[in-house]
């Protein structure tokens, strides 16, 4: 049974973060946010903004594994959800982004507590 508490957090890779940073940046970021963990149940998921030519530089299969490496040693983390930008994001547009992850970890908590506290999978939640 899920008894935490959950929690969504907006990240917004810097335009000066290069491929050759992001690794870095990321985990000390993701550590940040796990850092902030006020309970072991407390589940946490991570809406990502990365510009493209980030990711691009980078490769697919290079970003999983950074993705992967860094939730696998984050056990409050959830999930990643990546975006890719082609230019940074504005502030209203980040408040935009941070109110939209809210409504998904809300609907993610309504879904658990509707199945009787299992977190069970669902095609409607990216």
């Amino acid at each position: 049974m899920i008894e935490g508490q959950f929690r969504s957090t907006v990240l917004q890779v810097p335009a000066e973060v290069t491929p050759l940073k992001f690794r870095g940046y990321l985990r000390q970021e993701i550590q940040a946010v796990q850092a902030s963990v006020q309970s072991p149940e407390e589940i946490i998921v991570v809406r990502l903004f990365v510009l493209e030519k980030v990711l691009f530089g980078l490769g697919a299969r290079k970003v999983d594994s950074i993705l992967q490496g860094v939730v696998e040693k984050c056990p409050n983390i959830q999930r990643i959800e990546l975006e890719a930008l082609a230019r940074p994001l504005t502030a209203e547009e980040m408040e935009e982004a941070a109110e939209e992850a809210q409504a998904t970890v809300q609907a993610l908590s309504e879904r658990v507590m509707a199945s009787g506290g299992k977190l069970v999978a669902d095609s409607g939640i990216r």
